[in-house]
């Protein structure tokens, strides 16, 4: 197996390895029984099995300016366990500290699993892993959705690995020079002709994001914390339409509100707008999940939901659904008009002529403008419920800020709706604890909650 990185995927890879950044998602199950560690261990061998699934590392290119690539790796790395029976508030700790581990596939296996006892009898599993090893909602339908085994010989066979490597990189030379090119020709143009999808375009909104800081958020930190949320989904569902709004815009307000919250706590202007990054999924799901989902072309574009600054409103809902709907729907049409993700082609294809750590900066620095995320994976696979013979009583996916303040996952799970949020705590000034917020910000929404 000799598969190439999707391009840009090495900046993932080096904030990893270099940087606070924590490009990272995981995968969260909670059991009322003692999980064996034997169990645990077999649920690692089998995640590692596949190369569809875990069982893949990647290996630094063996020509300059190539792109690393997957190769199998069927090893699972060791599952640590701690085994002195956590009451909540150290197994909440122990949470916090699995979600702060970095993950980088090329110096080590980019995941591990690893467990903790409650004091109650129970097992806390968590499930980290590089986000480079696909979307949320693939790598829980590649590990979890009961799909058919997979074998190496499904994928297309390559040249030998040098002279692919030698045309990967001569491919990107050209196509950097090729977008230097584009990208020259269209502000030569600039005083008479402007196009509205073109590279300009598509630039003033990450140019004038970069001149808006925040002076309150500071240096980020490499910790991470973790609050997880389950709410009965009729309620979820009910609750919004009451407000003029939908389960989308009501996931929206309130990630605005905690953002508002974490605003005023340290001591930020608290007036100034919320800027949101919301994920799109182009992704046809007839479709069976790429063997890295990495390695295909992007099916994610992301809408920017700008909403006003000011204290949590838990008022009606109707003017964030208008915004979101908004935000939606500018993202969908420029898809359509121009046939891609709105990105400058001519600019992305022109940073593979740049050092990888100052492409990083400059992607990460935009992207670091943003307040927060919000993710809605929708139904995941019940497998995830399941490890052997055991079965969860709660299951979550939880998405990692990639440089704003926190993100915050939504998913389903038959008649529940489960919340996955993770926070970078120096952005979140003094009081309250992230799952004190969270839970506080449910109630104010008049939606009953179990928060942990």
């Amino acid at each position: 197996m000799e598969v190439p990185l999707v391009e840009h995927g090495s900046l993932m890879l080096r904030a990893a390895q270099r940087t606070s950044v924590l490009p990272n998602m995981a995968l969260v199950t909670r059991f009322a029984d003692e999980v064996p560690a034997a169990d645990l261990q077999a649920e690692a061998a089998r995640l590692a099995a596949s190369p569809f699934g875990l069982g893949r590392r990647l290996r630094a290119p063996r020509v300059p300016g190539a792109r690393p690539r997957w190769h199998a790796a069927g090893e699972p790395p060791p599952v640590p366990l701690r085994e002195d029976g956590l009451d909540a508030p150290a197994l909440a700790r122990w949470l916090d500290d699995e979600m702060s581990v970095p993950h980088d596939p090329q110096g080590g296996p980019g995941w591990r699993l690893s467990a903790a006892r409650a004091a109650d009898g129970g097992t806390l599993v968590a499930l980290g892993m590089t986000h480079l090893f696909g979307t949320g909602r693939d790598i829980a339908t590649t590990l979890y959705g009961g799909l058919p085994e997979v074998g190496l010989d499904a994928l297309p066979q390559g040249r030998p690995p040098v002279l692919d490597e030698t045309l990967d990189a001569a491919d990107r030379l050209r196509r950097g020079v090729r977008g230097l090119v584009r990208l020259g020709g269209e502000v030569a143009a600039a005083p008479w002709r402007r196009d509205p999808d073109g590279e300009l375009a598509t630039l003033r909104a990450p140019l004038e994001a970069l001149r808006d800081r925040d002076p309150s958020r500071g240096r980020r930190s490499s910790r991470r914390v973790a609050a997880i949320a389950t709410v009965d989904a009729a309620a979820w569902d009910a609750r919004p339409r009451e407000l003029g709004g939908t389960g989308t815009s009501l996931q929206v307000a309130l990630v605005a509100n905690l953002v508002r919250e974490a605003r005023r706590a340290r001591g930020g202007p608290v007036e100034r707008p919320v800027r949101l990054i919301v994920p799109v999924d182009l992704a046809d799901r007839q479709e069976l999940p790429d063997a890295a989902a990495t390695v295909g072309p992007i099916r994610l574009t992301s809408a920017t939901v700008l909403l006003p600054g000011g204290r949590a409103d838990h008022g009606g809902l109707e003017d964030v659904r208008g915004e979101t709907r908004r935000a939606f729907g500018e993202a969908s049409a420029q898809v359509a008009r121009t046939g891609r993700v709105p990105v400058a082609p001519g600019v992305i294809d022109a940073m593979a002529l740049l050092p990888d750590d100052l492409t990083r900066r400059v992607v990460f620095g935009v992207h670091g403008h943003y307040d927060a995320a919000a993710s809605n994976v929708g139904p995941l696979p019940p497998g995830m419920l399941r490890l052997g013979e055991h079965q969860a009583t709660d299951a979550v996916l939880m998405a990692f800020p990639m440089g704003s303040d926190l993100s915050v996952a939504l998913a389903r799970h038959g008649d529940v709706v489960r919340l996955g949020v993770v926070a970078d705590p120096s952005r979140l000034g003094g009081g309250p604890t992230l799952r004190e917020r969270l839970s506080a910000e449910l109630a104010a929404w008049e939606l009953p909650a179990r928060v942990w």
